[in-house]
């Protein structure tokens, strides 16, 4: 599940509390898993977390092997004692404790990587070692385990949140337009060469930038300077002076240097 754009996300979102908000708790019993990575702790807060370091198929709008990662997720940590990692990012802007989560049995993002249920979501900055967690992918995508089986996973980029709309008017914040990219691959992903097309067929060349297995990097519809340190979130810009997405409906599509499509997504406006 992508960390934006998601209506069980936008459900809970929050303001911070007066004084800001508290420190996530070291250990914490789980009292509910929504999807693959979103818990529920117990307290009177009910603080949700979200899961650090992968990204699980979506139950709304239903995907492949979302029910399986949930039910995976739900078996591993419901109603235990989990610790809980977080990185120097401690929350998302929806208030969420952004955390691993790992029990006396291992941790939550392996044992999802491991069956093919989950693949890599790193957003800087993370200076966790994720070298075990990329190898635990690589084995279930060798073995076309879970989501590697199906066809929105064959490439080496995935495309995990669509955000058409920008905030506010469109035309004074091109900026505001954006889509997330993840590596999907198990080594470094160079853009050069790569494409995005719009459901009108405007196609844009993406330029060089190197993305780190696990990692990933957010595409921008107006003007900037390309941001390629790894230790901060990795940013290209397709450079347009006017919004490239239709707020009514579109679809953005991947293409490798070859021209295949590797991934796409529609933004669709529900009525």
């Amino acid at each position: 599940m992508p960390w934006m754009l998601l209506l069980i996300t936008l459900a809970f979102a929050k303001e911070p509390p007066p004084g800001g908000w508290p420190d996530a708790p070291a250990t914490a019993t789980v009292t509910a898993v929504y999807d693959g990575d979103t818990l529920t702790l117990e307290g009177e807060a009910k603080e949700r977390v979200r899961l650090r370091w992968v990204n699980t198929p979506e139950l709304k709008p239903a995907e492949a092997y979302g029910a399986e990662a949930r039910d995976a997720a739900r078996d591993f940590v419901l109603g235990r004692t989990v610790t809980l990692v977080v990185g120097e990012t401690p929350r998302d802007g929806y208030g969420r404790i952004i955390a691993g989560v790992r029990t006396e049995q291992g941790d939550l993002s392996e044992l999802l990587l491991e069956r093919g249920l989950a693949h890599l979501f790193v957003i800087p900055p993370d200076h966790t070692d994720i070298s075990k967690l990329v190898a635990a992918q690589k084995r279930a995508r060798d073995q076309e385990l879970g989501i590697w089986s199906t066809d929105r996973y064959q490439g080496a980029l995935h495309i995990t949140s669509f955000h058409a709309n920008a905030p506010g008017d469109d035309n004074e914040n091109v900026n505001g337009e954006y889509i997330r990219v993840a590596n999907i691959a198990a080594e470094p992903v160079d853009l050069a060469g790569w494409k995005l097309t719009d459901a009108s067929g405007h196609s844009f060349t993406l330029p060089t930038l190197s993305v780190p297995a696990g990692y990933t990097f957010v595409i921008h519809s107006g003007k900037g300077e390309t941001q390629a340190d790894p230790l901060r979130q990795l940013e290209v810009y397709l450079g347009s002076d006017t919004p490239v997405w239709n707020n009514s409906g579109d679809k953005a599509t991947l293409f490798d240097p070859a021209g295949t499509v590797v991934d796409a997504r529609a933004h669709e406006v529900k009525h």
